[in-house]
């Protein structure tokens, strides 16, 4: 399905960087700008079956990877929702412009490239490592967090990746190292390179993402961007309903990353980053939900809380999620009816008949809490619980599922810091436009 693009921001990231590029050292700091994905215009509309089955593939992803059940490897899946933010890179020399969906919930950088078995549609143009003269290919090699599936092929003398799913949407290709380019916020006129960064050039991807044109992966894994630029990251979300909002960010890097607010354990494990939840409350009010079902299995890798922007929705486990939504039905004192609408995947999403705006924005909604070990907390509006699918139809933004995870819209209108060296994640609810001078 093709990808295109309605707004101006389409001409100026496809801009070449040549007013001035200065070069990363070691341990650099990078504070980029994250583009709103409601920017890009697709030809087909969200709905519920299309979300459900994100969540799906997204919660198969996790689970097989949590518990390095790597039979069949799975890809960063990219949410149909028309809602995630993306970071603008040109890749290779000359640079070719992407963008990418920011993942926390996976590790390597992919994106398609020429020439294709199989690829889907792109406005931006496809990446064709043969004509970029910084371009070569890296050897195989594993480890203890290395997701892709990895192969030497004598005949094409490359290491070839291979990522999918278990309903089979995935990419393959070859593994290979190229110079990144990046727009900076502090001067559009300037562009940082990144040399010899490990990314996956896919040639076979079957399946069609609708956001962006390939997974920038920030996970802990061997492969991650992460890596390049110490111990240190943060991002800060606005409102995923504001598309126009210019302080979205992302920042890597040790002196820069913004580690602000209550900090709680963060464990790393497989590549992911667990935190621990000990309780949720609506309105101040705990609910019944015994604590032992947000622990993590460590023999068998399952459980926990992973911090995922790979997904919007947020899942929690069936324990957890049945006492929250009969919370929250107990709250609409029977205002609003289940809505009518297409569900045909294992995922059941909520849905009711109602305004969002004006049924639960403008009359008020008590906050739902998510407290985490040591005192910090995540507090989740109106539009951190539940999604608008239709002007008369909103969705609760939590599915229930075998493991949990905090997605995107959860996490709007917060910095989150993660200090991976002290093993501490860090919320603090905040205006992103105040953390830096534009």
């Amino acid at each position: 399905m093709a990808i295109f693009f309605t707004s101006p921001l389409f001409f100026l990231i496809i801009l070449c960087f040549s007013i001035s590029v200065f070069h990363l050292s070691a341990s650099p700091t990078l504070v980029l700008n994250l583009v709103h994905s409601n920017q890009i215009y697709t030809l087909q509309s969200p709905h519920v079956s299309h979300i459900k089955e994100a969540s799906v593939e997204r919660l198969e992803y996790v689970k097989a990877k949590a518990t390095g059940d790597i039979i069949a490897h799975l890809s960063p899946n990219v949410p149909i929702i028309p809602q995630a933010f993306l970071v603008n890179i040109s890749i290779g020399s000359p640079p070719v412009t992407q963008l990418l969906h920011m993942d926390t919930g996976s590790d390597l950088l992919w994106i398609q490239c020429r020439p294709c078995i199989n690829c889907y549609a792109q406005s931006l143009p496809i990446f064709d490592p043969s004509r970029s003269y910084t371009h070569r290919n890296e050897s195989c090699r594993t480890s203890q967090y290395s997701m892709p599936s990895l192969k030497f092929s004598a005949k094409s003398r490359s290491c070839e990746y291979s990522m999918r799913y278990m309903n089979g949407t995935g990419s393959k290709g070859i593994l290979a190292r190229e110079m990144l380019m990046f727009n900076t916020i502090y001067d559009e006129s300037s562009s940082a390179a990144l040399h010899d960064v490990v990314f996956g050039c896919g040639h076979d991807n079957y399946g069609e993402p609708l956001v962006g044109t390939g997974i920038l992966g920030l996970g802990y894994g061997e492969f991650s961007l992460v890596h390049r630029f110490g111990t240190k990251f943060s991002y800060c979300f606005g409102s995923l309903d504001d598309p126009s909002y210019p302080h979205n960010v992302l920042v890597l890097g040790d002196d820069g990353a913004n580690i602000l607010g209550d900090t709680t354990p963060l464990e790393i494990y497989n590549g992911f980053y667990y935190v621990t939840i000990e309780a949720i409350s609506v309105d101040g009010i705990i609910l019944p939900i015994d604590p032992w079902v947000f622990n993590r299995n460590h023999q068998t890798g399952l459980g926990g809380t992973i911090m995922d922007t790979g997904i919007s929705l947020t899942s929690l486990v069936e324990e957890a999620y049945k006492p929250l939504k009969n919370k929250i039905e107990d709250l609409f004192e029977g205002r609003f009816t289940a809505a009518d609408v297409n569900q045909d995947d294992m995922i059941k999403v909520e849905c009711y008949n109602g305004n969002l705006e004006r049924d639960l924005v403008e009359s008020g909604f008590p906050i739902v809490t998510f407290h985490f070990s040591d005192g910090a907390e995540l507090s989740l509006d109106v539009k951190s619980v539940f999604m608008k699918l239709s002007p008369n139809v909103f969705c609760l933004a939590v599915t229930p599922g075998n493991i949990n995870s905090i997605g995107a819209t959860a996490q709007q209108n917060y910095n989150i810091g993660y200090d991976l060296e002290a093993k501490k994640i860090s919320f603090e609810r905040i205006d992103c436009g105040v953390l830096f001078d534009y």
